[in-house]
């Protein structure tokens, strides 16, 4: 398993991310998803209706290895229905299964996009350390 740290910048991506204490520092909205592995955050990024997901390796970094910005797409804002429409959808597709912490990272990631969609920059960063 690894940690996905999801953030939203008005800054430019490459200052953000030098280390998960810069970004709390600099007060850069940013929330933590665990995931299987880079397939399945692009599954999961694909029913938020991000095409291309462009990745990064950062080779130098000590916090994370890669990052992966969709600041070209914003976030869907669904309503109830349609999380939960969008919620089944992604355990048939991912094979996971359902419980409180799925559905909570889920929601609370849902529950940034109206935030995140007016900043500039939106991207995923995978943290060295696996999960």
């Amino acid at each position: 398993m690894n940690s996905y740290v999801f953030a939203g910048s008005n800054n430019p991506i490459m200052t953000v991310y030098a280390s998960l204490e810069a970004m709390t520092e600099s007060g850069e909205e940013y929330f933590h998803v665990v995931l299987e592995n880079d397939d399945e955050l692009r599954i999961l990024m694909s029913l938020l209706g991000v095409e291309r997901l462009p990745m990064t390796m950062l080779s130098s970094n000590e916090d994370f290895t890669s990052v992966f910005d969709y600041s070209a797409y914003p976030l869907p804002e669904l309503s109830k229905d349609e999380f939960d429409a969008f919620y089944d959808e992604w355990l048939r597709r991912s094979g996971r299964e359902t419980s409180m912490d799925e559905y909570g990272q889920l929601i609370f990631l849902q529950g940034r996009a109206s935030s995140w969609n007016k900043m500039a920059n939106r991207f995923v960063l995978c943290e060295t350390h696996p999960y």
